[in-house]
């Protein structure tokens, strides 16, 4: 499902698959946040997004 997501987010720019993608990581990524203080998660995690983001547009596929 995920490798669907990427591809369509990759050739056809498709915004709802890079949502399916970044939501189907949120809950491993807010259980992982538990670990760092309060007051650096928010920024953490729109940084982890950002970074998720610049991965899915690069991210070498192969057919």
């Amino acid at each position: 499902m995920i490798a669907d997501w990427l591809l369509q987010a990759q050739q056809y720019q498709d915004s709802d698959a890079m949502l399916h993608i970044l939501e189907s990581f949120t809950p491993k990524i807010k259980s992982s946040l538990l670990q760092v203080p309060v007051e650096h998660r928010e920024d953490l995690q729109q940084e982890l997004y950002v970074k998720m983001i610049e991965v899915i547009k690069t991210f070498h596929t192969s057919e």
